[in-house]
């Protein structure tokens, strides 16, 4: 996901190519969809028409295929545009990246920018804090990059002592908040300047006696991480 002035953008992947569409964007190919006029669909879509035909050619070019196929009328009318097979693909995969967001808004978020990239390993490195975070690279990424690490929080676990393993993601923090969310406990731990969200069982939390204030290491595994541009 990239941020633009007109809002998130976010990266699709269609058949090896990469584009970046908008809430906007979106909006307008989804009206082309159901109006069957580039016209209308800048109206309802508030781009205007010269603007709208600019972004349907640069998406086109992106992808080197053609997304909106148009008709044009005689005297008696009968033309307009429609979305091709294409078209639909991107609005799909749009939706499906924004139903996930969605489904994790409360998702931890770290920021940071890409200090290392392994590429035989498809690894990059971040710093939080002074310690290294090892993320997966999924998609065109390059050194220097700003980044967002998103975690779920139940993709995070606890330990009282860092222990032995092959994850690599493990820093040591303090429980500053707890709360039942969800039927599950929700810690609040603090690493620094960054807090994390970590969603616990009430056993673990008594197997473990934690308690507001108490030091505790947490971890989560690189492939459970999703990295995006900002």
């Amino acid at each position: 996901m990239d941020s633009t002035k007109e809002g998130p953008q976010y990266r699709l992947k269609l058949d090896e190519k990469i584009i970046l569409l908008n809430k906007k964007k979106f909006n307008l190919l989804k009206y082309i969809d159901e109006c069957g006029s580039i016209t209308q669909a800048s109206k309802h879509s508030h781009i205007p028409y010269r603007s709208a035909l600019k972004y349907i050619e640069n998406l086109e070019n992106d992808i080197n295929k053609t997304i909106v196929s148009t008709k044009r009328g005689g005297k008696g009318g009968g033309g307009g545009s429609t979305l091709t097979d294409e078209g639909r693909k991107i609005l799909r995969e749009y939706r499906k990246v924004d139903s996930i967001l969605k489904m994790h808004a409360d998702v931890n978020e770290i920021e940071g920018e890409i200090a290392e990239i392994d590429s035989e390993n498809k690894i990059a490195n971040i710093y939080l804090n002074g310690n290294k975070v090892i993320l997966p690279v999924r998609g065109n990424f390059n050194i220097g990059d700003k980044v967002l690490a998103l975690i779920s929080p139940d993709d995070i676990f606890v330990m009282l002592e860092p222990q032995e393993s092959s994850v690599r993601n493990i820093f040591e923090g303090k429980i500053t908040g707890m709360e039942l969310k969800n039927n599950l406990v929700r810690l609040t731990v603090e690493l620094g300047k960054t807090s994390l969200f970590v969603d616990i069982t009430e056993y673990a939390r008594e197997q473990l006696d934690l308690t507001l204030g108490k030091n505790i290491f947490v971890g989560f595994k690189a492939a459970a991480v999703a990295m995006v541009k900002i």
